[in-house]
């Protein structure tokens, strides 16, 4: 077994705030909103159970950190398993909606609520797409988690977001290069999981 991927409710998961680390307290208590504060708390423990199930570990053995790759920040980026494991996480939360993976490769999750986002996210290729479905919203989120997958799996940024396109003859694609990308549905939202080819290994 190479990847672990959960897609789930908030309610669904036992989101024990003692499994968090003292930045992720911190960071979970300055959200406002009761609901955000409870997606925030289920995804970060979600992810510890699938690190947990992929490792052969419990998910209280498992610590989550986070470093910004650019400014060394650990008050954001992106998460990592402590202790030199050998796995790579992901998660994302919406209000009501959770999601995370681990894998021994590269790997990115997003998920999302349905809805219409600007256009300037999208290449124009994308643009004409959306504008010919007859739902647009759902249109544009099968794309949006698309990209956000792929970056969070180290592709591209959503910066550049216009650049990063993901749409292949028949629709959204579910291979971009050497990313392997599923897409997840659930009432309301939409989610995807990217996994790339190559195995990851600390630099």
């Amino acid at each position: 077994m190479t990847e672990i991927v959960r897609f789930a409710t908030v309610t669904e998961v036992d989101a024990d705030l003692g499994l968090l680390t003292a930045a992720e307290r911190a960071r979970h208590e300055r959200l406002v909103a009761e609901a955000d504060k409870q997606a925030y708390a289920a995804a970060h423990v979600l992810v510890r159970e699938c690190a947990a199930e992929l490792l052969g570990m419990t998910r209280e053995e498992i610590v989550v950190e986070q470093r910004c790759a650019r400014c060394g920040s650990a008050e954001h980026g992106a998460p990592s398993v402590a202790g030199g494991r050998a796995v790579r996480v992901s998660l994302s939360h919406a209000r009501g909606q959770v999601a995370a993976v681990a894998s021994t490769r590269r790997c990115g999750i997003d998920v999302e609520r349905i809805s219409r986002g600007p256009d300037r996210a999208l290449s124009a290729r994308e643009v004409a797409w959306v504008a010919g479905q007859s739902d647009a919203a759902y249109a544009f989120t099968r794309l949006w988690v698309r990209k956000e997958a792929l970056v969070k799996a180290g592709h591209g940024s959503m910066a550049a977001a216009r650049r990063l396109d993901v749409l292949a003859d028949d629709g959204p694609a579910d291979r971009v290069g050497d990313v392997r990308i599923t897409q997840w549905e659930g009432p309301g939202f939409l989610g995807a999981v990217a996994i790339c080819a190559d195995m990851w290994t600390e630099n």
